[in-house]
């Protein structure tokens, strides 16, 4: 991974949904399908970027670079 691209992360948090870049929380969801949009929408707005989805298990489920 390029150590300058952000990363985009939509993970588990107490029954949310949390998206992230590079470690900051950036907002909070109710449902995981309007992180994953959110997330897709700030990362294909700052290419090269990458998204990361995490399962409800914290599994990484889907990769994305744009």
């Amino acid at each position: 991974m390029d150590a300058d691209r952000p990363v985009y992360r939509v993970q588990p948090e107490r029954g949310r949904w949390k998206l992230s870049r590079n470690d900051e929380m950036l907002e909070i969801f109710e449902a995981k399908l309007d992180a994953v949009e959110e997330g897709r929408k700030r990362a294909r707005a700052e290419h090269p970027s990458q998204l990361v989805i995490h399962g409800r298990h914290g599994v990484v489920e889907v990769e994305s670079i744009y």
